[in-house]
Formats: C-alpha cells, structure tokens, sequence
C-alpha cells in the first residue's frame, strides 16, 4: 500500500479540511495510495498512520511546492509514500463543492439553521487574530461591514468569536441593533454560515469553506491582510467560476495591533470593489517574489526524493 500521509501540527480545523481535500484530490488518479494521517473529531473524520509499519515519506514542506510536482513523483513511481506538511491554500486544488459537501457532514445535533434572505451574516474572527500574532491576519475595518450592511439593505446577523474583547466591544458599540448569536461549538458556527443566504467573510479559512460549501445568494470577501492578493500571492481563494462571490480589495496592511491601527478600525474606509480579473493580475505581478522560495522548496523536495529513494533501498 502506498501512503500520502498529512501533518496536520496544529493547523485549525479550516486548514485541516483544506489539507484532507487537496490530498484526496492528488490520489484519485494515484494508484494505490491511501490518505492518512488525519483527525477531525468534529466531522467524524480520522485516519491515523498505521503504528509499527514503517516507511519512509518523500517530505513535503512549506506552501511553495506545486502540488503537481508530487503529483507526477508519484503518478511516475518514483515516490511511493508522501508525508504533506504544508497547507495549498487553493480553491483549484481542492475537491468539488458537492465532494466537499458530501465529506464534511455534521451530527444532526451539530447542525444549525442558517439565515434567509433578509439577513447577512457577518462572521467573526478573533481570539489568536487581534494582537499582532501574524502580519498577514487581523481584525476587519468596522467601516467594511457599515458598508455591506448600507448597500444590501439587510439586517446584519454578527456571530462567531464574539467574547469579552476590544473588537468585539467595538462591533457591539457600533451596531447595537444587530442580531447576535452566541458562539457555542465551531461546528455549529460553520453549519450557521453553511445555511445562510447572505454572507461576510473573516479573515478565516474556516469562515471562506463554509461560505463556498453553502449555498449562499452573495458572499462578500474582504481582501485584506493574508486574503490581498498582492501581500499573499501564494494562495488563491477567488473562485473564478463562482459568480456569488463579490470582493472588496484593501491596501496592503501589516498588522500589529499598534493602538493607532486598532483605532483606525472605526474610521478606515479605504477599499474598492475589484473583478476577478483584477485580482488575478495583481496576484500575477506580485508572485514574482515567490521565485526565490519556489525554487528553493522545489529543490528541497528533490534532495527529499533522493533521501526518499535511498531509504527505500535499505526499507
């Protein structure tokens, strides 16, 4: 039996989904390789590495190396286990809305009624996201849902990660009049958006496979942060096939929760309506500055093929 084992460390459960799909979408065509390595309780997914048999896993590390490179390693023969320690963040790469839809299901406990038409949910993203743990996330700019909410017309639903902090104090503050709803499971959170006809996005992967696993009528993206297309050319969560998606693109921003970016969460407007094909050649010319990376995870990943080779003589 050949193995594409996953790492899936301590990536949250979006990344975890997004890393299942991509490796079950890699072997349909691979010939006897099985997925393991995976462990998502929430939706009664698990497959653990088979303990005492050994084998030794053409490494796969950091988000740089094309999928299709391991793809033809192993389609070639020339890799018979793989173990993906990176996450393709990548709507290309991943199964089919309706493949997705049929492999994460919830408990009927689990699953939550989502909002019809004249609501839009706002997700939230917090915790990890307001101190400045990564550049690349943060909170979005009060000023962004003002907007949706003034153009849809719709009454605004805010629920996700809504606790006792200084953003989600601000958004109470800012719509007294919203619906709130209580967090209580991540599934549950997920299953809300899930059914919902209306939809804003976090700053989440979490938040973006639940909104395009939905069904949803419109479903806004912020592009800012690790979303911009220009600051992170590397992934690409802008389906070009899906016309439900409407995005909204902010300047570059580096986010360290500095007291005059957190106050400029309730005053900054600066974003623009953008095409698909915009955000396509602004990824296009910023992706440029992968080259250096690319290359050098695409030849890490030969050194790993060599080591890959050399332990099977001896496997």
């Amino acid at each position: 039996m050949k193995k594409f084992v996953i790492d899936q460390g301590s990536g949250r459960l979006g990344n975890q989904m997004m890393q299942l799909m991509v490796a079950k979408r890699l072997t349909e065509d691979l010939p006897n390789f099985e997925v393991f390595g995976y462990h998502m309780p929430e939706w009664r997914l698990s497959k653990p590495v088979i303990v005492g048999q050994p084998y030794v896993p053409l490494l796969v590390r950091g988000g740089a190396v094309s999928p299709d490179h391991v793809y033809r390693l192993c389609r070639s023969g020339l890799a018979t286990s793989v173990m993906m320690r990176s996450i393709t963040v990548d709507y290309r790469r991943f199964l089919s809305r309706e493949d997705a839809n049929a492999l994460f299901r919830p408990l009927p406990e689990e699953d939550a009624p989502g909002f019809d038409d004249a609501h839009i949910v706002i997700n939230i993203r917090g915790e990890d996201i307001l101190f400045g743990k990564s550049a690349d996330y943060g909170p979005i700019p009060l000023t962004y849902y003002r907007s949706i909410i003034e153009e849809t017309g719709k009454t605004p639903v805010f629920m996700g990660q809504l606790f006792d902090d200084y953003y989600s104090n601000m958004i109470r503050a800012e719509f007294p009049d919203a619906i709130y709803v209580p967090h209580t499971t991540p599934i549950r959170d997920f299953q809300i958006i899930r059914n919902s006809q209306n939809i804003v996005v976090s700053l989440s992967t979490f938040s973006w496979l639940a909104a395009w696993m939905s069904d949803a009528k419109r479903i806004y993206m912020p592009l800012i942060g690790g979303w911009n297309p220009e600051q992170r050319p590397d992934g690409n969560l802008t389906p070009a096939d899906d016309p439900r998606f409407v995005y909204d693109l902010f300047p570059i921003r580096k986010w360290k929760a500095t007291p005059e970016q957190i106050a400029g969460l309730t005053t900054e407007s600066d974003f623009r309506r953008v095409t698909v094909a915009e955000i396509d050649a602004l990824r296009d010319r910023a992706s440029g500055k992968l080259l250096p990376k690319r290359l050098r995870k695409t030849t890490q990943l030969y050194l790993y093929l060599l080591m890959h080779l050399a332990g099977r003589a001896f496997d």
